[in-house]
C-alpha cells in the first residue's frame, strides 16, 4: 500500500505549535515573538528588523534626551538672575553677608530699598515744598505787617497834637467861645483814644517781631549745634565725661577771657560749639608753642665744634681770629660784663 498524506495531522501539528508558542509567551512575556498587524506571529527576519528599529529609536531617544537635558540646563542658567549691587544703606562690613545671599533675595532687597528711598525722597520733597510755601506765606505776612507798622507810625505822627488851650478860644474875654473849646477838647480826647490803640498795636507788632527773630536765632543755633557738637565731641572726647567736660569748658572760657573776649558772651549763650572748638584749638596751639619754648630754653643747642687742624699743618691767622671772636662772643653771652663786651669790640678794631 502506498502512504498518502494526511492533511488532518498537519493541521493538528500547526495548532499544537501555535498553542506551545502562546504558552511560552504567557510564561515568558519578554521573549514573546512579535505579531504582525493581522495578529499573526512575525517571522524571524521581521523580528530582527523590528529589534533593530527599536534599538535605533532607543539610541535616538537617548541622544535626544541628552540634548534636551543640556537645553534645560542652559535655560536654567539663563533664567538664573544676575548678582545685584549692594544697596548704599548697607555698610562695608555687611558685604560678605550680602554676597552670601541668593541673587533672588538680593534683587528683592534691592527693590525694597529702592522703593523705600523713593518714598523717603518723595516725603522729603513734599516737606521741602510745604516748608517753602510756609516761608513764602511768612515773608508775605511779615511784609504786610511791616507796611502796617509804617502806616501806624505815619498816622500817629499826623494825629499827635497838643490839648486845646482855652486861652485860644478867648477865655477871660467877652469873645470866649465855650462851645468850640468843648468840641475841640472832645475831639482831642477821641484822638488820644485812637492814638493809644494804635500805639498798643505798634508795640504788639514790635513784640511779635522780636519773638520771631528769637525763634529764628534759636533755630539757627540748633542747626549749628547739630553739625558742630559731634565735631567738638570728636575733637575733645573728655566732653562726654560730666566732670572732665565742665573742666574743659571752664578752661576754654578762661583762655578766651584772658585773650580779651567778654565773659558775658559765654554766660548769655551766644557762643556755639563751633566757636568753642576753635577756641580750644587756639588754646592747645598756644600751649604747645609755650612747651616748645620751655624745652628749647632748657636744652640749648650745642656749641659749634672748632675746626680740626691737621697734624703738622699751620693754622691761618683768619682762623685764629675767628676762634678768638667766637670765644669772646660766648663769654659775652655768659657773663654779660663790660670786659666781655670790650673783648668782642677789640676784635673789630
Amino acid at each position: 500500500m502506498t502512504d498518502t498524506a494526511q492533511p488532518g495531522l498537519a493541521a493538528e501539528n500547526v495548532a499544537l505549535d501555535q498553542a506551545a508558542d502562546a504558552f511560552k509567551t504567557f510564561m515568558n512575556p519578554q521573549s514573546a515573538q512579535p505579531r504582525d498587524e493581522a495578529g499573526r506571529f512575525a517571522s524571524a527576519a521581521e523580528d530582527a528588523d523590528g529589534e533593530a528599529g527599536l534599538e535605533e529609536q532607543a539610541e535616538a531617544s537617548e541622544d535626544g534626551g541628552e540634548d534636551d537635558a543640556q537645553e534645560v540646563d542652559e535655560a536654567a542658567e539663563e533664567a538664573q538672575p544676575d548678582a545685584v549691587d549692594m544697596p548704599s544703606s548697607w555698610s562695608k562690613e555687611d558685604a560678605e553677608i550680602w554676597s552670601a545671599l541668593p541673587a533672588e533675595a538680593q534683587a528683592k532687597i534691592a527693590e525694597r530699598e529702592a522703593q523705600r528711598d523713593q518714598g523717603l525722597n518723595l516725603k522729603l520733597q513734599e516737606a521741602a515744598n510745604a516748608r517753602k510755601l510756609v516761608e513764602q506765606q511768612a515773608a508775605e505776612a511779615n511784609a504786610n505787617r511791616d507796611n502796617y507798622a509804617k502806616a501806624i507810625d505815619e498816622v500817629v505822627g499826623l494825629l499827635q497834637f497838643p490839648k486845646p488851650d482855652p486861652m485860644l478860644y478867648g477865655l477871660g474875654t467877652e469873645n470866649y467861645d465855650r462851645e468850640s473849646f468843648d468840641l475841640a477838647v472832645y475831639q482831642w480826647e477821641q484822638t488820644q483814644g485812637q492814638l493809644q490803640s494804635l500805639v498798643q498795636q505798634r508795640q504788639a507788632i514790635v513784640a511779635q517781631q522780636e519773638q520771631e527773630a528769637e525763634r529764628a536765632r534759636a533755630v539757627a543755633r540748633q542747626e549749628i549745634e547739630e553739625a558742630a557738637w559731634p565735631k567738638f565731641l570728636e575733637t575733645v572726647p573728655d566732653l562726654s565725661d560730666p566732670v572732665k567736660g565742665r573742666q574743659v569748658v571752664a578752661d576754654i572760657v578762661d583762655y578766651a577771657v584772658n585773650e580779651g573776649l567778654p565773659a558775658e558772651a559765654f554766660t548769655s549763650g551766644n557762643v556755639n560749639s563751633h566757636e568753642m572748638r576753635l577756641l580750644w584749638k587756639a588754646k592747645e596751639y598756644d600751649r604747645i608753642k609755650s612747651a616748645e619754648k620751655r624745652v628749647k630754653a632748657a636744652n640749648p643747642p650745642p656749641k659749634p665744634a672748632t675746626p680740626a687742624v691737621k697734624p703738622g699743618g699751620v693754622t691761618t691767622r683768619q682762623t685764629v681770629q675767628a676762634n678768638r671772636l667766637s670765644k669772646a662772643t660766648e663769654r659775652l653771652k655768659t657773663e654779660g660784663s663790660i670786659e666781655a663786651g670790650a673783648a668782642v669790640f677789640k676784635h673789630f678794631l
